[in-house]
Formats: structure tokens, sequence, C-alpha cells
């Protein structure tokens, strides 16, 4: 599966922090035509992604120490 970004800047969508634990914090995505909502390990580095929403378009969001930025598929 191939994932393509538009030739031209779109701009970016926030990712905001919706709930939290010891381990894990649950971002989703604030653009609501968008719907991604990922999950960042905070001790063990991870990224888990729930609903992809608009791959086209990069998200940034942080929290206490966790930034979510420039992430891209492999």
């Amino acid at each position: 599966m191939v994932f393509q970004r538009n030739a031209e800047p779109t701009g970016s969508h926030e990712m905001l922090c919706e709930a939290e634990n010891d381990a894990e914090i649950l971002f989703v995505c604030t653009d609501e035509t968008c719907g991604r909502r990922v999950v960042v390990g905070k001790s063990q580095p991870r990224l888990t992604v729930i609903d992809r929403g608009d791959f086209s378009v990069p998200h940034v969001g942080s929290r206490g120490g966790v930034v979510v930025d420039g992430v891209e598929a492999a």
C-alpha cells in the first residue's frame, strides 16, 4: 500500500490529548472531517494508529513532554 502526499502544502491538523493513563496518551485530530486517532506510548516509545484519518495532511500535537510531529508512513 502506498500513501501519497499532496504536491502542495495543505497546512497541518492539530492533535489534542483526549485521554491519558500512566503508560499511554490518546491524541485526536481537531479537524471534524479527518478523524485521526493515535495512541502514543509514554514509558515505551511507540505509536499506534487507531483511525488513520486524512493521511495526506501532517498532524502535530504535544502533551507534557510527549510530542507528535512530522510522523510519516513507512
